[in-house]
Formats: structure tokens, sequence, C-alpha cells
């Protein structure tokens, strides 16, 4: 079910980048384009920050003893993925938003 998720963000992805590069858009379908863009990276970002920084263990039910402390997990160097992770995403909006903008100087019409 989760891949079923990936595949439908990464679908709708795929169609906004297509609409802020498209020649045939308009500067404000261009602009609401990047700003989903912007948007569903933030997320992204936001939901890497959460797993990557969590170090609770799962709760196993099955061998549950009342009173005892939930156990935490061993510190991982997740910091580094993180990062690139986010630079890599930031990079990726960065040089969609450079080619929506050329696409849309090209294509303006002269006065």
């Amino acid at each position: 079910m989760i891949f079923f998720g990936i595949l439908i963000g990464i679908i709708l992805l795929g169609v906004m980048a297509y609409f802020a590069i498209d020649k045939k858009s308009s500067f404000t379908t261009r602009l609401a384009a990047l700003g989903a863009i912007a948007l569903m990276i933030l997320t992204v970002i936001i939901c890497l920050i959460i797993i990557l920084t969590d170090n609770r263990v799962p709760i196993d039910e099955s061998v549950l003893i009342v009173g005892a402390p939930p156990a935490v997990q061993e510190e991982g160097n997740n910091l580094v993925a993180l990062v690139f992770s986010i630079i890599f995403l930031i990079a990726l909006f960065v040089l969609m938003a450079f080619l929506a903008m050329r696409e849309h100087k090209k294509n303006k019409p002269s006065k």
C-alpha cells in the first residue's frame, strides 16, 4: 500500500514538472506548478527529518512488560543521509524553477 502512495506522489510530481516546463503554460500556471512542487518537496523533507531522527524502537506487544521503560535505539549516523537528501531535493526544485523561468522568458511575447 505504501508503494501505491509513493507511485501516486511521483506521478503528481511529474505532472507538476510538466506544467511548470511546458511551452504552452501561462505564467500563472507555471507559478502554481512551482508552488505545488515546493510544497511537495517541503513535505518530503519534513517526513525525512521525522523518519531519520526518530530513535525509538517499535514496541512488540507480544513481549510487553508492564512498567518497563520503552527501549531507545542506538544512535545511528543518519545526519549525512538527511543532509544529502535535503540538498538533492532543494537542487531539484531550483533546477525545475530555473527551467520553467527560462522557458517563460523564451516564449514571452514581445511588446
